[in-house]
């Protein structure tokens, strides 16, 4: 059985039609649905958490309340995985933009992994994979918590824990989530009182940093995550820029006054 859990925040709900339709038309049919709302905003991490708390199937699948999957993701995946610990699927982006995120596939070790993750940081507009806990499969035993303490990139953080107990990862090459892209989503939200949450994607790239050390020195991989840490803070401004509007200096004043 797979636990297919959708966190759904107040801003995803005119959404959540689409994603639980998309569910109902699994191929795979053997499946608990477990939806878990956020009535608080207290963050899609304790959101998740809850609903981990609750999943009694081998597996576990997460499918966001404003994104949707294709009919036939979770067969595909549960088809896939055989003796690897966890099976990452190619999805698109939709929305504010159209993008594609594939990748061979096939299994890979861990070693092969860390030098995916190694290339994404080297260029965070590529090679995106393990980025969202969506489009995945996990085994439920030995899944970990999502750290409540982060606002933005728990998912990753979630990701690279997960890896860090792996022996090797399943590639499905094929499109089987549909990601939409928002600007009112939960990552650009503008709180200029909570910089840590503005800016949380710092604190998951602690998890890839402790991933990533097992593969390569420490010189490597933090000139790489300081590249990293460069590029998303300057996205992130440019979202909040965009979703504030005003000048870059008004809202850089915003932020640090």
């Amino acid at each position: 059985m797979i636990s297919v859990i959708v966190p759904v925040s107040r801003n995803e709900e005119p959404f959540l039609s689409q994603a639980l339709e998309s569910i109902n038309a699994q191929t795979h049919r053997d499946l608990e649905v477990i939806v878990e709302t956020d009535p608080g905003a207290t963050g899609p991490a304790a959101t998740r958490n809850r609903g981990l708390a609750k999943a009694h199937g081998e597996y576990v699948a997460f499918c966001d309340a404003d994104d949707y999957l294709e009919p036939d993701a979770l067969e595909r995946m549960v088809n896939a995985i055989g003796d690897a610990d966890m099976v990452a699927g190619s999805f698109r982006k939709f929305g504010n933009f159209e993008m594609t995120v594939r990748h061979d596939g096939g299994q890979l070790s861990m070693s092969e992994v860390a030098a995916y993750a190694m290339r994404n940081l080297r260029n965070p507009r590529e090679h995106q994979l393990l980025s969202g806990c969506w489009a995945k499969l996990f085994r439920r035993e030995m899944v970990g918590p999502f750290p409540e303490r982060l606002t933005t990139a728990e998912d990753m953080a979630f990701n690279y824990d997960y890896l860090m107990r792996c022996m090797s990862v399943v590639v499905v090459p094929d499109i089987v989530y549909h990601n939409r892209k928002r600007m009112q989503s939960v990552t650009t939200t503008f709180d200029p009182g909570n910089k840590p949450g503005l800016f949380g994607f710092l604190g998951g790239l602690r998890y890839v940093r402790e991933f990533l050390l097992g593969f390569y020195s420490h010189d490597e991989v933090e000139e790489a995550i300081d590249n990293s840490k460069v590029y998303h803070s300057m996205l992130y401004f440019m979202r909040i820029c965009a979703q504030q509007g005003g000048t870059m200096n008004d809202n850089f004043k915003k932020l640090y006054p």
